[in-house]
């Protein structure tokens, strides 16, 4: 059932009581605000998991549909009295989340900070070593390049190496073969970042981090933007990608 179906069902159930009268916009928006305080009743004072236990009773959990329930009609009917749209207003509304709050950005920080690490946020663009070392005041070998290779034209690899050295694609071919770099087109196209952003986890491909990496306390990498940087102990990342830990660099 849409918003709209809903609002025709309780405009209907209204009229035909004559309690159109007491539907002003502040009588309405107050009888939300009341019925959304009924709602926390059921939830002060407890804890999520016995709020989630509550809900085995049968009883309860009809009370609290009950207030839901009356949550939406009452929405429904402010906004037939204000004229708007919901199901319209709603999906513009999530049109604009989806903008403001880009997906593969915002899992990208949700994973660093999950795996112990966390988003530093410069202010303009960081594309080189060297701007980093200036902005953070560390040494060159803090900081991880992810780089994505192409092995036998179809297997994508993504190789991480610190920045004072290079990936060695005489050590890459020795491994792996056929091997080249992938061209940025291809980067944005299987990493979903464009070269300078791709963070160092969360890119569902087979990775392999140079050992020397892994010998840092944390590493500053890519955080899925060329404005933003993450801070992780190298470990985790091997971890998560379940990446090799092999010599590759030069």
């Amino acid at each position: 059932m849409s918003f709209k179906e809903i609002e025709e069902k309780a405009v209907k159930f209204r009229d035909e009581r004559l309690w159109k009268k007491y539907h002003t916009p502040k009588n309405l928006a107050i009888s939300l605000a009341i019925e959304l305080g009924e709602l926390l009743e059921h939830f002060q004072w407890e804890t999520n998991e016995e709020i989630l236990e509550k809900l085995n009773n049968t009883e309860i959990k009809e009370k609290i549909e009950d207030e839901i329930a009356d949550i939406i009609i009452y929405l429904v009917l402010l906004a037939h009295e204000l004229g708007i749209d919901l199901d319209k207003a709603v999906r513009e509304k999530l049109k604009k989340n989806e903008e403001k709050y880009p997906a593969k950005e915002i899992r990208i920080e949700e994973l660093i900070k999950e795996l112990g690490g966390e988003i530093i946020e410069p202010k303009g663009e960081v594309k080189t070593v060297r701007q980093v070392v200036e902005l953070l005041s560390i040494q060159p070998d803090q900081i991880i390049k992810s780089l994505l290779f192409i092995v036998n034209e179809k297997e994508p690899v993504l190789v991480i190496v610190d920045g004072s050295s290079k990936a060695s694609l005489e050590k890459l071919s020795r491994i792996f073969g056929n091997i080249r770099m992938a061209k940025p087109k291809e980067v944005e196209q299987i990493t979903g970042y464009k070269v300078g952003g791709i963070p160092p986890v969360g890119i569902p491909v087979k990775t392999v981090i140079d050992k020397k990496v892994v010998e840092k306390v944390f590493v500053i990498g890519g955080g899925g933007r060329v404005d933003r940087l993450s801070k992780l102990d190298p470990k985790k990342i091997v971890e998560f990608q379940k990446a090799e830990v092999l010599d590759i660099s030069e």
